[in-house]
């Protein structure tokens, strides 16, 4: 078995560790954890934005299918506004036809009896001469 006797060379050995210890622990050790440390926040504040900004496109992406449903509601009110016009100036403008129309069945029934009794008239003046000048022509002599 193997004794080992403590000398002076202990304590040096000790002494050194402990000194690199607390070197590399200003040096090395507290700047990477420190390092590890911010970027981990910094990571996790990225996260917590881009689940913000998730949050916001979606309430913006909702807000633009609600804006969206209005303007179709809207575009098709208008649409049915439009049609019913159309439809009521179509029927303004038959009746005006019809009532032209009618207004100069009118004035034509009108100006018809109106030559219709100027020829009877012509007619039965006509009428009135016809028989002396038949006569006359079947008498050969004037009447």
């Amino acid at each position: 078995m193997v004794t080992v006797i403590p000398d002076y060379t202990f304590f040096v050995q000790l002494a050194n560790f402990l000194v690199l210890i607390i070197i590399l622990n200003a040096l090395l050790f507290k700047p990477v954890l420190k390092h590890l440390s911010e970027r981990d926040t910094k990571i996790a504040k990225q996260h917590e934005d881009a689940s913000g900004y998730a949050d916001k496109a979606q309430v913006m992406f909702q807000d633009f299918e609600r804006e969206l449903a209005d303007a179709r509601v809207k575009a098709n009110q208008a649409y049915h506004s439009l049609q019913q016009e159309g439809m009521s100036r179509q029927r303004e403008r038959l009746s005006q036809a019809k009532a032209e129309a009618q207004s100069m069945m009118e004035k034509a029934r009108v100006q018809v009896s109106a030559e219709s009794a100027k020829a009877r008239e012509t007619l039965e003046k006509e009428m009135a001469k016809l028989p002396g000048e038949i006569a006359s022509k079947l008498l050969g002599r004037a009447i």
